[in-house]
């Protein structure tokens, strides 16, 4: 598919380009062909975006330059950048922890980054149907599912590493353990969200009620498909900027 922009410019300059069709043709080859027009990032606009439930431009601008990395326990972190068309500043994209691991890695995320990446193992994929390797950080086990070469995923772990921007973080998980959300409020991160099935005071606890999304079977079922914008819980814009609690449906 070949790519050309027509554009006229208006009186200060082009304040957006909206794309249409943005996801057949991959934001990243338009991204590349701005840039040879001297075209900034910021000012290119997939048109999935706009329709985003609490989209505003100010506020998806806001987001861009805010440079945020996202710490997550699977893959919710890549999946919401792609729904909203952000880069991966984080290495924990296409690979997940378990629970109780996540929560020891966020005690000392900085220390965990360091650790030399060691293979523990390959496991079973059952979704891909396929093996993964198993990777031991320090002390805990990092399940990197979407790869199949060891070499590969710890070399795309340690690119994604470097971008983390430690001034803007979002950390994330989910369970169905009352225990490991109480656990989870109490690590010092000014936005922390943790999805769980049941209702809570915690702040840190967002609630997503099962009977929602009958095509979800489990609570991370339901994370990622809110993750991948098949259902929309909260105003991710609200949630992302400010850790700020916008429910967008009863539940």
């Amino acid at each position: 598919m070949s790519i050309s922009f027509r554009s006229t410019r208006l009186t200060g300059g082009v304040d957006v380009l909206l794309v249409v069709g943005a996801i057949q043709i991959g934001m990243s080859n338009i991204a590349k062909i701005a840039r040879q027009l001297k075209l900034p990032d910021e000012k290119l606009l997939g048109d999935w975006i706009v329709c985003l439930p609490g989209f505003t431009l100010d506020k998806y601008r806001q987001l861009q330059r805010s440079q945020l990395s996202i710490l997550s326990m699977n893959c919710f972190g890549g999946l919401i950048s792609h729904t909203l068309g952000l880069p991966f500043r984080s290495p924990t994209v296409n690979m997940f922890f378990r629970e109780n691991e996540f929560l020891r890695f966020l005690h000392a995320p900085r220390v965990y980054l360091e650790e030399m990446p060691i293979f523990k193992e390959f496991a079973w994929e059952r979704n891909l149907k396929r093996d993964y390797p198993v990777v031991i950080l320090g002390n805990i086990d990092v399940h990197f599912n979407h790869y199949t070469d060891f070499d590969e995923a710890v070399k795309i772990w340690n690119r994604r590493k470097a971008r983390i921007n430690w001034y803007n973080l979002f950390v994330t998980m989910y369970t169905d353990s009352e225990e490991i959300l109480r656990k989870f409020d109490t690590l010092p991160f000014g936005k922390k969200v943790c999805f769980v099935p049941f209702k809570s005071d915690l702040d840190s606890a967002w609630y997503i009620n099962p009977e929602i999304d009958k095509d979800a079977t489990t609570i991370g079922s339901h994370v990622n498909r809110f993750a991948s914008g098949v259902i929309f819980y909260y105003d991710v814009f609200d949630m992302l900027l400010y850790g700020k609690k916008t429910p967008l449906i009863e539940m």
